[in-house]
């Protein structure tokens, strides 16, 4: 792999295990130090052979069959349990892929998402990402990193797409997944690969039974654990919810003991998701070795009838007992734990998001201007219109396990600002802002002299009905309260909300103000809240919501936006909302809230825009919309379809930044605006990051590591999953089937030869590149032999910059029904402007193999092959043949998803850590 980078320099202006209700906050910060340039304080890395199993042998060879169960569950908070006879203090996880808590706060630096990180195709990122989690968890005092996420993008509708480093590809999971781990496990802590097995959505997750067929699930969902496992011994491995093909995860003996034990040989344990484990004796028997965080399951009342009565062994849980004991002894975690150090570096982490963050953000389209030259990069110089709350507030992660609210950061907003030639010419749009905290409000009677005053009359009802006389009534200088804290936080400052209990639960408010448009149109009307609201605009329902949960174990508060006809500028118009707090248990952490926010703005521009050099748009969801245990529309929320096209139509020169952790709707603009850009969950260094980009200091390199559709409808996932609103409520659907089988994605594209709105692997650069010279080392495979492919890539444009080169392979006439082509290399190279080089992507016998599942087997047919090369999946213009003179019968144990040169890339060496 060639990787290089130019770093400039930054302007960035204990989670604890949950005993209820599944998920609280964990604590840890990460602290990422580019590798080239990390300061040598060497970690310990973990220990293997004799010695550790003699220790753990004579620990084993000591317990009794109480102590034995007892080492197999959690309920204190920690992840592998204590054994104070032995003065084991058993461990501390902490569980991020972004940043994470300590009692509700961010320690330490906020990451790109890991979608972003897939979005890099760079192994050397994805080790800085391992190498950076790692330290921090290790400073913070923690002793495990529940990461990385290896499950697959299946469906844009994924609530969780953010949190896997995946993408849609098997191929790239296995590859960007143990460089993580890797890293990880180099600083002396233990990584753990999730979620086992085909978690692919939230909706309904912990019933929802996944029905998938062997071979799809070999080819497809396991790959990524098995690198994990073949390829960085990862040291635990997560099981999920759902069932799979009608076994829970965590109670699934096929897959835990008969593939991940038994084929692959894993040496590590197995911990469930927080409280996954449903039933005892099949938990037990299964592979489950750690029952946590409550330890509902694996008690001795549940376990040891079992073991009397011999529908359990002995053996079965002396085999967990090992597993947990070789985690603690294999790295030194049964002599000294790490303890907690005061973080003082936060300027490696800012670094290392700054990396991530430059290399994800995708340039999908670049037009040319009335000028004749592409609207990116801008010129510094450039009068520049910024629209979207997205641009104004600190950058966003999704809700649960990766929020991460950022402690010192770049808005998009600032970064523009502080690279443009003048600050000024940089101008924020705020009558286009859905923001609670700056709404402009009018009470509806007006002060003296006819003049209004700016406010809301907040009326507060000691039941949940509205009913009788308010028990308190107030003027609020907006709506955005917490409950949490009693307060109200508007840019007028932070008020509390005094004289009147909203803290125990059930009451009802009714808010009543005015609005006076600046702009004519219509305005797009927000409500947040974690209850049951209505809304009316001059006496018309714009929107309401009646307070249904869309989940039950991590529950985000409630978000509908509602639109009104065309408003008149300078004319006032009356607003009342009414909302009723009926349920307490809304989650008010990790991105969650417990209050009501009301927000307004215009949709359409100001007549001015076309003044500007450039708008952009910061478009797309944060914590409101995407995250865990719950899945998402495909549509862009909040109306921000309609924001786009108008501003596009006033304004050509329109560029939008889009965030999200997979796809969102871009078909109703995506052909009209300027230029477009994903930039993912970008980090606390986004904004930079972003302006960089936009303003040319940095050259685009991120390429999808998803298919964009047209439309949701071209999905091949969509057949089975159209609606995630089935299975929400009494009468939710508990059945999934993977009716695409192995065509996901980009393979199932081209099956139907569709064309997508943007495919699998493509990305735009400010300089252009082009292939030539393909070669492969032997024309004909030989059985266990790797084979390099070697080509020319050559910087033909005037900017340097990194390229992604992809190597796909096509069998010519296969014996079974396979994909066309499928991603089984890539590398990335960085080129100055005229510059070339020779890159060398190796292939191996798994390269070419499908499963056999009566074989239980990776078999490569006598035939002939094509390797393709290009830029991204649909542009693939070189190609040569390679034949396979003889059949192949690959065992699932020795084969390996990875070629050999790629196994050793993506190691880290002990002289990386730090």
């Amino acid at each position: 792999m060639t990787d290089r980078h130019d770093i400039t320099n930054c302007h960035p202006p204990t989670r604890t295990l949950p005993l209820s209700a599944f998920k609280q906050t964990m604590a840890l910060s990460l602290l990422a130090i580019s590798v080239a340039q990390a300061t040598l304080v060497h970690a310990a890395t973990p220990m293997t052979g004799n010695e550790v199993e003699a220790r753990v042998g004579a620990v084993l060879d000591n317990m009794n069959i109480s102590e034995k169960i007892n080492f197999t569950r959690v309920d204190d908070g920690h992840m592998i349990p204590r054994l104070p006879k032995w003065g084991m203090e058993g461990t501390i996880a902490y569980d991020s892929s972004m940043g994470v808590h300590v009692n509700n706060a961010t320690f330490g630096a906020q990451y790109p998402a890991q979608s972003a990180l897939a979005a890099t195709w760079s192994i050397n990122r994805a080790k800085e990402f391992g190498l950076a989690i790692g330290y921090e968890t290790r400073i913070s005092g923690g002793q495990q990193m529940l990461s990385p996420g290896v499950n697959l993008y299946r469906t844009p509708f994924g609530g969780r797409s953010a949190e896997y480093v995946s993408g849609e590809d098997p191929f790239l999971g296995a590859v960007m997944g143990p460089a993580i781990a890797n890293g990880i496990q180099a600083q002396g802590i233990q990584a753990a690969g999730k979620h086992f097995l085909a978690n692919e959505q939230e909706a309904n997750r912990h019933y929802v039974n996944i029905k998938a067929d062997e071979r799809t699930l070999r080819e497809l969902y396991l790959p990524g654990f098995e690198s994990l496992v073949k390829n960085a011994n990862v040291a635990s491995i997560m099981c999920g919810y759902n069932k799979i093909n009608g076994d829970y995860a965590c109670e699934n003996h096929h897959f835990l003991t008969e593939v991940l034990k038994g084929e692959w040989g894993y040496q590590g344990n197995v911990m469930s998701d927080f409280n996954s484990v449903q039933d005892a004796f099949k938990g037990a028997w299964a592979g489950t070795d750690i029952d946590m965080p409550s330890g509902l399951q694996f008690t001795e009342a549940k376990l040891l009838p079992y073991l009397w009565s011999g529908q359990l062994t002995q053996n079965v849980i002396d085999d967990k007992v090992k597993r947990n004991l070789r985690a603690l002894v294999s790295y030194g975690f049964d002599k000294q734990l790490n303890k907690a150090q005061t973080l003082d570096h936060p300027e490696y982490g800012q670094r290392a998001a700054l990396n991530m963050a430059r290399e994800s953000i995708v340039l999908l389209r670049n037009e040319k201007t009335s000028a004749g030259k592409p609207l990116l990069p801008l010129a510094r110089d450039a009068k520049i219109a910024v629209i979207g709350d997205l641009a104004l507030q600190p950058p966003t992660s999704p809700f649960g396990t990766p929020n991460s609210p950022p402690n010192t950061y770049v808005t998009e907003l600032s970064g523009l600002q502080q690279l443009a030639s003048n600050g000024a010419n940089v101008e924020y749009l705020r009558e286009m802002s859905l923001n609670p905290k700056a709404s402009v409000w009018y009470q509806p009677s007006t002060g003296q002299n006819g003049i209004s005053n700016t406010g809301v009359k907040a009326e507060y009802f000691s039941n949940t009905e509205l009913a009788g006389s308010p028990a308190t009534t107030r003027v609020e200088p907006g709506v955005n309260l917490s409950w949490t804290t009693n307060t109200n936080t508007t840019d007028s400052g932070v008020t509390a909300v005094s004289g009147f209990n909203t803290t125990p639960g059930a009451f009802s408010a009714r808010f009543t103000s005015k609005i006076k448009p600046s702009i004519s149109g219509e305005q797009v009307f927000k409500v947040r809240a974690d209850g049951a609201f209505k809304l009316w605009v001059n006496d018309e329902l714009v929107l309401e919501n009646d307070g249904t949960q869309k989940s039950f174990d991590l529950i985000n508060a409630l978000v509908t936006s509602g639109k009104t006809a065309r408003l008149q500028a300078g004319k006032e118009y009356t607003v009342k909302l009414e909302y009723r707090r009926l349920q307490g248990n809304f989650t008010p952490v990790l991105g969650g809230m417990a209050g009501v926010q009301m927000s307004w703005a215009s949709l359409r521009p100001p007549k001015d825009l076309s003044k500007y050099d450039a708008v952009v748009i910061a478009a797309g969801t944060n914590f409101e919309y995407e995250g865990e245990s719950n899945d998402h529309d495909y549509a862009l929320p909040e109306y921000q379809s309609d924001l786009i096209t108008y501003a596009t139509k006033a304004n050509p020169n329109t560029v939008v930044v889009l965030h999200s952790g997979g796809a969102l709707d871009m078909q109703p603009w995506a052909n009209k605006v300027g230029a477009s850009l994903h930039a993912w969950f970008p980090g606390q260094q986004g904004g930079q990051a972003l302006a960089e980009i936009l303003y040319g200091k940095v050259n685009p390199s991120g390429k999808l590591p998803i298919t964009i559709d047209k439309k949701i409808e071209d999905n091949p996932s969509y057949p089975s999953y159209s609606d995630p609103k089935q299975y929400l409520g009494d009468n939710a659907l508990t059945e999934m089937n993977y009716s695409e089988g192995i065509y996901l994605g980009y393979r199932g594209y081209d099956k139907k030869h569709a064309k997508p709105l943007y495919p699998f692997g493509y990305g735009l650069s400010y300089t252009t590149f082009d292939y030539s010279n393909l070669k492969l080392s032997t024309n004909v495979m030989a059985p266990g032999s790797t084979i390099d492919v070697k080509f020319t890539v050559t910087n033909s444009g005037s900017q340097a910059g990194f390229e992604v080169a992809q190597l796909y392979v096509h069998p010519a006439n296969p014996a079974v029904d396979r994909p066309e082509k499928e991603l089984k290399g890539f590398t990335k190279v960085y080129l100055q402007p005229g510059e070339s080089k020779t890159v060398s992507i190796p292939i191996d016998s798994r390269s070419l193999a499908y499963y056999v599942e009566k074989t239980d087997s990776w078999d490569v047919d006598a035939g002939k092959f094509k390797i393709l090369v290009g830029p991204d999946s649909e542009d693939l213009p070189l190609d040569r043949t390679l034949i396979t003179l003889f059949p192949e019968h690959l065992t699932t144990r020795d084969s390996n998803p990875l070629p050999s040169p790629l196994r050793k890339a993506v190691q880290v060496s002990t002289a990386q850590t730090y």
